[in-house]
């Protein structure tokens, strides 16, 4: 994957410091090139030659051998972003008062494109009207400064200051760095199965995980757009920072998406919406014993795609067609008949279950783009790529 950025990554002496190379793997695995800096207390709770090695670059440190006396200049010049994580609360009391004592905060002092900190520390500290003042200063110099998490931090004690999971903090970096190209869009997803009752525990259903839609709701966050995503009964849930509504049935679904419709811009339906619900739900549980066979009748499920093409208006609508081989032919019928604005194909063979998709990107005016299989969460990026592309030049 192409480098996209690259980052110096300060490291300071909290316990969540094991995490960072789990980290840097990611980051790298986003396509971000990452140099580590540690802090001497950070040093004895997290393996050098482990971050060297993950990183594929060498690791800086307090020490004079490691990192010559101008090596804040050179990191600073090379860095397109400075990301301290974790940002211990006495680091970012130094942050915020401009000390510069150690290697991390004469970088941080020094340096002039967009800085992110990432605070862990116990409940007691966070809380602290000094953290909280110094947190205040950072954000009001244009430091981002992403928020804590909750729950049993390593000192046994519950409440706030728990750093962010590590997919978390990677989801808020690249919104950060990459081209805010949602940015005051509301963007409406759906995603999952939904589930048709047979009767009191018995369902109709089908295997759609919820990746796709999920994927898809995290590259919009990352591109800067307020998400709401309507999820069914899916494995996968909806990514922290969009709101998310949950919904059982395709009635269910259609009502929530109708409501959410009236106030979004750009609406994706990538959710598996049952075709068909039993005409009669059996009340309590069918046993067996009772019949040696079960014929049910069926009835078709609204259209929802449909019917949100007939009320779209200026908003941008985007459908998905998936069937046996993905057949483009019929996916460019339904674009039409559904009054979408693009459609995406893709194969039942190579969608359902999976972590990687191949898919066809269908448009209104311009040829078929086709997309050879690949992660998911690289065709979700590329599919929110080409939506904010043709979203605003047809509302220009």
């Amino acid at each position: 994957m192409e480098t996209l950025q690259r980052i110096v990554l300060g490291i300071t002496g909290g316990i969540a410091a094991y995490k960072a190379p789990q980290l840097v793997r990611l980051l790298k695995k986003n396509g971000i090139d990452v140099t580590v800096v540690l802090t001497r207390n950070a040093r004895s709770l997290v393996g050098e030659e482990a971050l060297r090695v993950v990183s594929c670059n060498p690791v800086h440190n307090d020490d004079p051998v490691d990192s010559p006396d101008m090596a804040h200049i050179e990191l600073a010049k090379w860095g397109q972003a400075l990301l301290v994580c974790p940002a211990s609360a006495n680091t970012i009391a130094k942050l915020a008062h401009g000390i510069a004592d150690n290697l991390l905060t004469t970088l941080a002092l020094s340096f002039e494109n967009r800085t992110i900190v990432v605070p862990a520390m116990n409940t007691a500290m966070w809380n602290n009207a000094a953290t909280q003042a110094n947190v205040a200063a950072l954000a009001s110099r244009g430091v981002t400064v992403l928020p804590v998490d909750e729950g049993e931090l390593a000192c046994g004690d519950e409440g706030p200051g728990r750093m962010l999971p590590v997919e978390t903090i990677v989801d808020h970096v690249l919104a950060a760095l990459q081209p805010r190209s949602l940015a005051g869009k509301k963007v409406l997803i759906s995603m999952g199965p939904t589930a048709e009752a047979i009767d009191a525990v018995r369902v109709i259903s089908n295997r759609s995980s919820g990746k796709m839609g999920a994927m898809l709701a995290r590259a919009a966050l990352r591109a800067g757009g307020t998400v709401c995503v309507v999820s069914g009964p899916a494995p996968v849930v909806p990514p922290p920072g969009c709101r998310a509504v949950f919904v059982t049935s395709a009635r269910d679904m259609k009502a929530a998406l109708e409501k959410e419709f009236t106030a979004c811009d750009i609406c994706i339906m990538a959710a598996a919406v049952s075709d068909f619900r039993p005409a009669v739900v059996v009340k309590g549980k069918k046993h067996r014993e009772k019949s040696a066979t079960w014929n049910l009748s069926l009835v078709a499920n609204p259209d929802i795609l449909a019917g949100l093409g007939t009320k779209k208006k200026r908003r941008f609508l985007v459908g998905f067609s998936l069937d046996a081989g993905g057949n483009e032919a019929t996916a460019r019928a339904k674009m039409k008949k559904k009054n979408c604005d693009m459609m995406v194909a893709n194969a039942v063979e190579s969608a359902m279950e999976r972590d990687d998709a191949a898919a066809a990107i269908l448009y209104k005016n311009k040829p078929t783009e086709r997309l050879a299989l690949q992660d998911k969460q690289k065709l979700a990026e590329t599919i929110i790529d080409r939506i904010s592309a043709c979203a605003g030049q047809s509302h220009e």
